[in-house]
C-alpha cells in the first residue's frame, strides 16, 4: 500500500524570513510585475532586493497568537515562493533562526533601541 505524501505546513514562526545581510531576498525579473510597495524593496547595483529591518525582512509582521505572518504574502517574490514548509532548508533555517523569530514573535525588545546619552565633560 503506498501512503499518500502531504506537503508539510508551514508552522508560521517567521525564521525563513531573518537573513544575516541586506541582500537575503533577491528580487527576479517576473517579481518586477508584482504589486510590491517601492517601500518594501531596496536596491544595489542594478538589482532590486526586499528591504531588511533589524535582520529580518522588513514585510515580517507578528500575526495573532504566537505567529508571525509576511505583509505581502499574496504577491511575496519568487524566493520565498521557492522556500518550501519543512523542506531541508526549512529545517536547517528553523534550527539557526528560530531563536530570533521566537523573539521578534515575543515583542522583543525594541526595534530600534534609543542611542546612549552621551556624556558630557563635567564644567569647572
Amino acid at each position: 500500500m503506498i501512503l499518500p505524501v502531504s506537503q508539510p505546513d508551514c508552522i508560521t514562526c517567521g525564521a525563513c524570513c531573518f537573513g544575516g545581510h541586506d541582500r537575503y531576498v533577491r528580487l527576479f525579473p517576473e517579481d518586477h510585475a508584482r504589486p510590491i510597495p517601492p517601500a518594501a524593496l531596496t536596491e544595489s547595483d542594478g538589482t532590486r532586493f526586499m528591504r531588511m529591518q533589524d535582520g529580518h525582512c522588513a514585510q515580517l509582521c507578528r500575526g495573532p497568537g504566537d505567529t508571525a505572518l509576511c505583509r505581502i504574502y499574496e504577491d511575496r517574490p519568487t524566493a520565498c515562493r521557492a522556500f518550501r514548509a519543512g523542506s531541508f532548508e526549512c529545517n536547517v533555517t528553523r534550527r539557526d533562526k528560530m531563536q530570533l523569530a521566537e523573539v521578534f514573535r515575543a515583542g522583543g525588545p525594541p526595534e530600534r533601541p534609543e542611542p546612549p546619552h552621551p556624556v558630557l565633560p563635567r564644567v569647572a
